[in-house]
């Protein structure tokens, strides 16, 4: 037996079941590269991405549900053994559900922000065809990086190990990087790219400093590991909360947090509005999801200190951000600065380290997706058409030009704003609960202030959307197959609003689990 022999079969051979949907992605994204060397029928390269987009979220849906209905119904595991499909559930993803040596997990935590990844990534792809085309700035390479930046977003909420976030954040970010400057007809493409280049090659090297530190007084990676460690620990020392604060400031940087968001509002003004949206959504869903998995399962004793850290970095995105977002003219740079008061928003229910504020953080991530991705997608239909620039002027009177358009606009600016019935109430609703039961009533008063401060730019557009004669009378073109995407997702927006039972009890389900350390 040759030596290579020997160490796999030592290690086990990985469990590759539980990696379908990644394989999926992967060979769609090979598919791509290598069809668009032979045919240039954009149609088809689309469709392509998109079915393997639907194949790889139609086999985590699947499972997930699965998994849901072993855990919330009384069911035997011998009745469950008994059923084919909940005996592969079983041996694959609850008994066997860590691969790839320890370093890639499986879990429901992960597949249902992977679910909400994929469809993010959908809705991006079906806009993305007919914007570049309008725009004459097509390359398939649009594409095959996103289903690449994809898999570093999967591998991300999947670590439980250091090395493997630190893979996944890498092959995100990079993706991320020549996408935004793939844009090549507009120099701020350029600029945004390279300083985000540089920003998060700084944040890249901020995390490399904080694994190194924490792996040398730990002696480990592993999460799980870590924690034991700190625990064992008979003070903690510089070493241990320099790593953590390094740690900290680079999944800050990441997430546009202030103060580390300057590359932000360039790099989302420069890229291709699509593109935008996928920076802004399903980029930042993966970062704060791999935010919950590390402070929960590696550091769940230094709570005070992670908990107040990122107290701080909250309470400084909102008030930077809602105050600058009031200053813009561009739409598109206001949802920029948005983004970063909604960081702010969302990374403030760690502020209360409790299942409460963990599941807050969960669901707001999760129904961000369609309020942030509704609102910078129905931008990119919109800017298809000559002479619309994405200033407040533009949106004069879109209500008597476009009443559907404005209609669908007006749901997700009152979504982000927080105004019920639209789910973006009751995501506020959960941080600021959390916040109220842990006590943290400094940074709940912030962010009700900064809530009503945001109004001032939020009700801005729809003020001049509604009050006022259009500017231009010029035909806006929506294709049909982008009004019935942006409906689906402004009527998710309402419905959540309204009945957000089943997503609160999915992420409180989730919560629970990872502070369990269910399977781990």
């Amino acid at each position: 037996m040759s030596v290579i022999e020997q160490l796999v079969s030592g290690l086990g051979m990985p469990n590759f079941v539980i990696l379908i949907p990644e394989i999926i992605i992967l060979l769609t994204a090979f598919t791509v590269f290598i069809l668009e060397l032979f045919t240039k029928n954009r149609k088809v390269i689309s469709s392509i991405s998109i079915l393997g987009l639907v194949a790889s979220g139609g086999f985590i849906l699947v499972i997930m549900l699965g998994i849901l209905k072993l855990i919330l119904t009384p069911i035997t595991l011998k009745e469950a053994s008994s059923n084919p499909f909940y005996s592969f559930i079983i041996n694959n993803f609850l008994e066997n559900f860590v691969t790839l040596y320890g370093l890639y997990v499986v879990d429901l935590f992960s597949l249902v922000f992977k679910l909400f990844l994929v469809v993010g990534t959908i809705f991006v792809f079906i806009h993305l065809r007919p914007y570049l085309e309008a725009k004459q700035t097509y390359y398939a390479e649009f594409y095959y990086l996103i289903l690449f930046s994809l898999v570093g977003m999967f591998i991300m909420v999947s670590s439980p190990n250091l090395i493997s976030f630190y893979i996944g954040l890498e092959l995100m970010s990079v993706s991320l990087y020549v996408l935004i400057g793939l844009y090549r007809k507009d120099y701020k493409s350029k600029e945004g790219a390279y300083k985000y280049l540089i920003i998060g090659g700084t944040g890249t090297a901020i995390v490399s400093y904080a694994i190194a530190l924490l792996y040398g007084r730990t002696g480990t990676f592993d999460f799980k590991e870590i924690a034991q460690s700190i625990i064992t620990l008979e003070s903690v020392d510089v070493g241990l909360i320099g790593g953590l604060v390094l740690l900290l400031v680079g999944l800050a940087l990441k997430a546009s947090a202030v103060p580390f968001h300057h590359w932000a509002p360039d790099a989302y003004q420069g890229a291709t509005t699509p593109i935008t949206a996928f920076l802004a959504v399903p980029a930042k869903i993966a970062t704060y999801a791999i935010i919950l998995r590390i402070v929960v399962e590696a550091f769940p004793s230094l709570t005070e200190t992670w908990g107040f850290a990122w107290a701080l970095f909250a309470a400084a995105s909102m008030i930077l951000g809602n105050l600058v977002a009031l200053r813009q003219r561009n739409v598109k740079r206001m949802l920029a600065y948005s983004s970063i008061a909604h960081t702010g928003y969302i990374v403030a229910a760690l502020a209360a380290p409790t299942g409460m504020g963990f599941a807050a953080l969960a669901f707001y991530s999760i129904v961000y997706l369609f309020m942030g991705a509704g609102a910078f997608l129905l931008l990119a239909s919109l800017e298809k058409n000559k002479g619309w620039n994405n200033t407040l002027d533009d949106f004069k009177g879109l209500a008597k030009r476009e009443p559907i358009i404005a209609l669908l606009m007006l749901i997700f600016m009152f979504s982000l704003l927080g105004i019920p019935p639209t789910v973006g109430f009751i995501g506020k609703l959960g941080v600021f609960l959390a916040l109220i039961g842990y006590e943290v009533w400094w940074l709940a008063v912030v962010l009700v202030i900064t809530s009503i401060v945001s109004a001032g730019y939020y009700l801005k557009v729809v003020a001049n959307m509604y009050m006022y004669e259009p500017s231009n009378n010029s035909k806006i073109n929506v294709s049909l197959v982008e009004k019935l995407s942006l409906g689906v997702l402004a009527i998710l927006v309402l419905i959540l609003g309204i009945y957000p039972t089943q997503i609160w009890t999915l992420t409180t389900t989730i919560s629970s689990l990872l502070m369990a350390g269910v399977g781990r």
